[in-house]
Order: C-alpha cells, then structure tokens, then sequence
C-alpha cells in the first residue's frame, strides 16, 4: 500500500491525494518534505509512516533545503521521538549522525556502493566535503589509505566516531575545515578523488586536479540541468581530464539534478 493510501483512510480524499509516497529512511528517523497544503495533516502522515516503517522512532518534517558550507537541512519532529540522533547501516558500513546537524542522503546509496567497487588496495583516495563518512569507510574497507576533510564540525566528530566504529581508524586521516582552503596542502600524488560537491561549488573540481596523479581518477559529482551536462564534460576536458562517464543520480529541484562524473586527469 502505498503512503497516499494509507492516509487516505484518515484524510480527506482531496488531500490524501497530494501525499508523496517519497520520503527517505536514515536509520530510524524518517524525513519528509510535504506541501504547505498538507502542513495540517503533518501528524497523521507521520503516523502512516510509521504504520509502513515499523523500525522508524522518529519523523521529520524537511522544512529548508541542503544550504550553506555546513550542508544541514532545517527539520520539525512531526511524529513519534523528539531525538533525530540515529544509526544508519548501508552495505555493510555504520553510521551515527544526527540529521539535523549532519547531512547524508540514503538515495545515493547506491552510488556510493558503485564508487566503492572502483577502489583499489593500496590507493591514496582523497575526499572532501566528506561528511559523516559514506565515502570514507567503504573506500578505507577496500584497503585504500584515505584523507578526508570536512568542515562541519557536528559532521566531522560523527566522521571519527564511524572511521574508528568501522574499524578503519589507521588508514584514515580528518582534517576538520574548509576543503577550499586546506586542499592545497594536502600534498600531491593521490591515486582517486571522490568529490560530492555541494550545490554551488563546482570551483572545488580546479584544486582537486592538481592533487592527483595522471592516470589518476576523479568522481566529481555536481548539480545541473540536463541541457548543460555536456558543456560541463567539454569543460573538463579542457581542464585536462578524459570524461570516462557521466549518470544521472536524483533530482535536486525542479528541472536540476545531480550528475556523476567519472574522469581521469590526462
């Protein structure tokens, strides 16, 4: 059954209508943006969730969009625990982050699970804007050694707790900060960047190509319209990296979405 359904036995029809059956499940916190229409309804669509995700304690109400270096959302408790601290499992790996303080998004599960099976032993992968870690532990499992740089400092004391809880506390090294100021003295030589890029950053991608060596791998991720992606790959082939891929992987507002890019630097 799904969420529009369920509602729809405790809601009037009309409404229960305009009820999204999306909403993402982050350990037992589950998040949802809805319509200033349904605000009324917050509590019973809270409720239904629960009724669908038995394992979910808390749910959120999305009220302001992923903005700022920080990369936090702005939520409301609409049903169940007032706690939005939770633990997320995703292919093997742990995750402790609150998320009203720390971003992370379970629909790029998937391609996190991707990036990971590209990893080799004994790589040096670079990671900024790291988060809580989802790029960071699975790389360090397949035996890279990984440097991580992240800004926000609730995101990065979950970071060292999931590193050290995952067992890969020797092969990572934090840098807490601003990845635009602390990625030129990183050193040189790595072997693969992982770059999710927040909105608005695409600049991040001219310190990062430095940084790595040639024959070596960058799996940029930005936020476009489709109509743009393959004036973004000429860019990047004029910055001296052969686009080896490019994926589309959700949507981010109306008519933008985030695309992968795999590139080599030349």
């Amino acid at each position: 059954m799904s969420l529009s359904s369920r509602c729809a036995v405790c809601m009037p029809p009309e409404a229960a209508r305009r009820v999204p059956d999306r909403y993402d499940v982050i350990g037992d916190v589950a998040v949802v943006t809805l319509p200033d229409a349904l605000l009324p309804y917050c509590g019973v669509i809270g409720r239904c969730i629960t009724e669908e995700h038995r394992s979910v304690r808390s749910v959120c109400l999305r009220t302001v969009s992923v903005e700022g270096t920080s990369r936090t959302e702005e939520y409301v408790v609409i049903y169940g625990r007032k706690e939005t601290e939770t633990l997320h499992r995703e292919y093997g790996c742990s995750y402790h982050l609150d998320v009203r303080s720390a971003f992370s998004h379970p629909s790029l599960a998937s391609e996190r699970h991707r990036v990971r099976g590209c990893v080799r032993k004994s790589e040096r992968v670079l990671v900024p804007f790291a988060g809580v870690g989802p790029f960071v532990v699975p790389a360090a499992q397949r035996g890279a050694e990984v440097t991580a740089i992240e800004i926000n400092p609730d995101a990065c004391r979950y970071l060292r707790k999931n590193i050290r809880e995952n067992g890969v506390e020797d092969v990572v090294t934090v840098f807490e900060g601003d990845a635009m100021q602390l990625l030129p003295s990183c050193g040189g030589g790595f072997d693969r960047a992982i770059v999710p890029t927040p909105y608005g950053m695409n600049t991040a991608l001219d310190e990062v190509i430095p940084l790595v060596s040639r024959g070596g791998v960058i799996h940029f991720s930005t936020f476009t319209v489709p109509e743009e992606t393959d004036i973004l790959a000429a860019k990047f082939r004029g910055m001296g990296c052969v686009v080896n891929a490019m994926r589309r992987c959700g949507d981010a507002g109306t008519g933008v979405s985030r695309w992968v890019f795999d590139l080599r630097r030349r």
